[in-house]
């Protein structure tokens, strides 16, 4: 290859290098984590999380305020294990670092696909003494009820259940991703 095509090859891969990096400035993914719930404090490790362990590495919250906020849940009549399971993982969104991107303005915005899992999973327990299905269509309507904003995981401003990756965000998700894609163009320019 003469160095005039590689110089063109290179500048073409580090354009589609540095784009997925401007495009996730551009809607946030870099931005830095920080603790609306908890008046804007920075998220810190907390290795001893008797519950939400999978924000143990980096969490918004300590293991005393979820013991605050989780006692004044009652359990769901007629619950299954799956929807127990659901319920508690929302509850632990007090402890994602990433809850500016999801709780602002002490508003919550769960993702749709999240409510439409846990809704699908509590649709037979029970919620001031009726079926949660005969109360609510879907999970939208189910999450609305509870006073809850509800948007797609495609914008990213909104808290997610991942079940692969629980303590991941989708952002941090896309982020791995180009990281990966990164390096990979990079042995290859350097290989070629």
């Amino acid at each position: 290859m003469d160095t005039l095509v590689k110089t063109s090859l290179f500048s073409g891969i580090c354009s589609l290098v540095t784009l997925p990096y401007v495009v996730a400035e551009t809607i946030g993914i870099q931005e830095l984590q920080f603790c609306t719930f908890f008046n804007n404090r920075g998220p810190k490790p907390q290795p001893n999380l008797r519950n939400c362990t999978w924000f143990g590495k980096n969490s918004c919250c300590m293991q005393e305020e979820i013991d605050a906020e989780f006692s004044t849940m009652k359990p769901i009549p007629g619950a299954s294990l799956t929807c127990q399971r659901y319920t508690n993982y929302f509850l632990c969104y007090i402890c994602a670092p990433y809850q500016n991107s999801f709780y602002i303005r002490e508003r919550l915005t769960v993702c749709e696909e999240f409510c439409d899992a846990w809704y699908d999973a509590c649709r037979s327990a029970i919620l001031k003494g009726s079926v949660i299905s005969s109360l609510h269509k879907n999970g939208r309507d189910f999450c609305r009820s509870r006073s809850y904003e509800v948007d797609t995981v495609a914008n990213q401003k909104c808290y997610m259940y991942d079940p692969q990756m629980k303590s991941m965000a989708p952002r941090e998700q896309y982020f791995r991703f180009y990281s990966g894609l990164l390096t990979f163009i990079m042995l290859l320019v350097y290989v070629s």
